[in-house]
């Protein structure tokens, strides 16, 4: 009966539901479709035509939205050894109802060592990307094979990278603007410079050079050209931060922006403390982390608009959380304590494995590497496990979904701009 209808009366149904609906079922609905479905209501909803009606409706779901831990991961695209191509995913994992989302997705060659190419196993080039200035395996630098990187996660915007392509990208729009080659470099951190409302890059130079200083850049998003800021070292600091020697990649310990502040989790090479950038200043400082954790990962999450901090060691059943409670004082409050049951999931018998916190609810993903990840409560319960195919997959970032506009997509792209690939399986 419905197929007999045709479109325009489910049209006329949907435009009237939202019409006389009260507004707290809109909202439900909202919160739960992702924000490309709510991107397309506008096109189905008279009632949204109304600009003041639609932006209401964009930052509802830029508040509704929690931030979803993004999983990124490879398979092979085709079963011809002939034809090696390679799918690279990020997909989003919603907790709330234990179900993935894809984020990016795209198929590219694999990369052939010159063997391989003896052999005459080379894969057919694809030239549909524009990317024939590329260098295959160049990035990983001991010739393995390249990877879809995510470097930074910040108001619904990702800084990724593949191979020597590197973009900022809000997947929910699908609005990118692109950015010079940073692979020579560390990159640390995407950040909001809120006084402008400008979008910016942080990476350094010459930590492995011993006849160079090491030096901090920042890079506008939409600019070519970085700013070196020398090695700025706030006169507050009463300890040697370590800024000479360098931060891991924010793609492998990313930092947390909470106001004007950018916060790295805790590093050896910091002695343990999280370093903090001043954004408007542009001068590193530092704060004390809840205690010294020598053998475990830390990892910063934003909670109730305050920072916290998350406490892990690989193969280790107890996790913890803690939030900062008094931000000028330094005191932290340990919210939950962990356990996970091992002896009750046999996923986690003798094999590798490593649990660490992804929301302020104590939610848990443990990554196995059996190409597993298991999603537990904070009460160590398993809500579900995720079985990949042929390589663990990593879960390091989260994304936040926005309908949002962002000034950095408004200027016009050059005219030999490279559109990204990610969005072409979606």
């Amino acid at each position: 009966m419905a197929a007999a209808l045709g479109p325009e009366p489910r049209q006329a149904d949907a435009v009237a539901f939202f019409r006389d609906a009260a507004p707290r079922v809109v909202i439900e609905i909202v919160r739960r479709l992702p924000a490309r479905s709510v991107l397309r209501l506008r096109s189905v909803c008279k009632a949204l035509r109304d600009v003041a009606s639609y932006r209401a409706l964009l930052a509802t779901v830029h508040l509704l939205h929690p931030p979803q831990p993004l999983i990124c991961f490879g398979l092979s695209a085709c079963p011809d050894r002939y034809i090696q191509l390679r799918d690279y995913c990020v997909e989003a994992l919603d907790l709330r109802s234990d179900t993935l989302r894809p984020v990016f997705r795209f198929t590219d060659n694999e990369y052939y060592d010159d063997i391989a190419n003896a052999e005459g196993l080379d894969a057919p080039p694809i030239i549909a990307f524009g990317k024939d200035s590329i260098q295959y395996g160049e990035q990983d630098g001991d010739g393995g094979d390249p990877r879809l990187t995510v470097h930074a996660s910040l108001d619904g915007l990702l800084l990724v990278s593949f191979i020597n392509i590197w973009y900022v990208c809000n997947p929910a729009t699908r609005q990118w603007a692109a950015l010079p080659d940073l692979s020579d470099y560390d990159v640390i951190g995407l950040y909001a410079h809120v006084s402008s409302g400008e979008y910016r890059v942080l990476y350094h130079i010459g930590k492995d050079d011993e006849e160079a200083s090491t030096c901090y850049y920042v890079l506008k998003v939409g600019d070519q050209v970085a700013r070196n800021i020398g090695c700025p070292i706030s006169p507050e600091a009463t300890v040697d931060v370590g800024l000479d020697i360098g931060l891991e990649p924010a793609s492998l310990s990313p930092p947390v922006q909470l106001g004007c502040y950018l916060h790295w989790p805790p590093q050896e090479r910091q002695g343990y403390h999280i370093l903090v950038f001043d954004t408007e200043t542009e001068v590193f400082n530092w704060k004390r982390a809840p205690n010294p954790i020598r053998n475990g990962r830390m990892q910063l999450l934003e909670m109730d608009q305050r920072l916290a901090m998350s406490v892990s060691k690989n193969g280790k059943p107890s996790l913890e959380l803690w939030r900062l409670d008094n931000y000028n004082g330094d005191i932290w409050f340990q919210v939950y304590r962990i356990t996970i049951p091992v002896m009750r999931m046999p996923d986690l018998h003798y094999i590798d494995w490593f649990p660490h916190v992804v929301s302020p609810q104590g939610d848990v993903l443990i990554e196995c590497e059996n190409k597993l990840v298991l999603h537990c409560d904070r009460n160590g319960n398993l809500l579900q496990k995720f079985q990949f195919r042929e390589e663990a997959p990593l879960v390091r970032h989260t994304l936040k979904e926005t309908l949002l506009p962002h000034a950095i997509f408004l200027a016009p792209k050059p005219d030999d701009a490279i559109e990204p690939p990610f969005f072409q399986g979606l």
